[in-house]
């Protein structure tokens, strides 16, 4: 009797045990389906957000490199203007985001007539480039560079940034196919780029400028952007001698993409607060010059002390302090307009 009893009991657990063990299972799946349609979700608001934020960049980034190209002598580069999205900034497991966000509108033929994969795309045009006066528009498709279809498209646009003086894209612009021909100018090329990042924050290291989302959120006027740009580019233009920049490698999308140092003596940029000083009155005049007023830069300090109190008074790194930083810009900001006046 006792036997058939621990029959029972057993066989009862086992079924329990059974149905629990599928039971998780079923839910696990869904919870892992549900993951992988989250992260591609995520993705594509990071992208998009890459893209918006690239864009704001490019816009406030031009002047400043066209005004003060004379800075960088040494550039034989030629720059246009473009600010691109290609399929290949990505990695190969946001490819298909990159299709639905920059080429669901294009017609399936033209894949196969060029083949390719994906078409890069044309996300800012800053205000008289030659891009901008050879009439591109944000959003063209470009099928061919130089009569080359796309595939290693920003190798192609290297060669021709490094050798050529004249850019030639076919775009796609709706269902019209255009030709349009650009002469390059020299600017000072920096590449000045978006940083996924949750701390306000900016870097240079001898060849881009990278500014932190978090950064780019706390800023509210172009003209506090301009001076964080400013200030960066002027750490590349005094503090690294090898210019390597070009607008081939201005990756707006590519959410990977981190600053690098590139020398022995790079590491020696942050070590020094007179450099960081230096950068900032440097940064000043760059910005100034390119018609920026700076009025407000300080409210951006200011609005960072409020998350960090620590930093008014006293620095955590080589710097004095947000106060110190904000008096420097208001003496350097007062000269620039009393030069502008004489």
């Amino acid at each position: 009797m006792h036997y058939k009893i621990y029959i029972f009991i057993f066989l009862s657990f086992t079924f329990l045990v059974s149905c629990s063990t599928n039971v998780n299972k079923s839910y696990n799946t869904e919870i892992s389906i549900a993951e992988e349609k989250e992260i591609i979700v995520q993705k594509k608001i990071l992208i998009n957000e890459m893209a918006k934020a690239s864009i704001k960049l490019h816009k406030i980034t031009w002047p400043i490199l066209l005004a003060n190209k004379q800075k960088c002598k040494d550039n034989r580069k030629k720059s246009y203007g473009s600010l691109f999205a290609d399929v290949n900034d990505l990695p190969e497991e946001d490819k298909k985001i990159f299709l639905t966000l920059f080429n669901s509108n294009i017609d399936p033929k033209y894949f196969y007539k060029y083949h390719v994969d994906g078409f890069p795309i044309i996300l800012s045009i800053a205000k008289d480039s030659p891009a901008y006066n050879a009439g591109l528009l944000k959003n063209d498709i470009i099928l061919e560079i130089n009569e080359k279809n796309t595939k290693n498209f920003r190798k192609k646009l290297l060669f021709i940034l490094e050798n050529k003086q004249n850019l030639t894209l076919k775009i796609l612009r709706g269902k019209e196919e255009i030709k349009v021909n650009m002469l390059g100018i020299q600017s000072c090329s920096y590449n000045v780029q978006v940083l996924p990042s949750g701390f306000p924050n900016a870097f240079a290291d001898g060849e881009k400028v990278f500014i932190t989302m978090a950064a780019i959120k706390l800023a509210q006027t172009n003209d506090e952007l301009a001076f964080l740009i400013g200030h960066e580019l002027a750490h590349n233009i005094l503090h690294y001698k090898n210019f390597d920049a070009n607008e081939a490698n201005l990756l707006a999308i590519d959410y990977l993409d981190k600053p690098k140092i590139r020398q022995i003596k790079s590491i020696l940029v942050w070590s020094n607060e007179s450099r960081e000083v230096e950068a900032d009155i440097e940064g000043m005049h760059l910005a100034f010059k390119a018609g920026f007023s700076l009025e407000n830069v300080n409210d951006y300090w200011r609005r960072l002390s409020v998350f960090n109190p620590e930093l008014i008074k006293n620095s955590i790194n080589i710097y004095k302090s947000n106060a110190y930083r904000a008096a420097l810009i208001n003496k350097t900001l007062k000269k620039l307009k009393e030069q502008a006046n004489e």
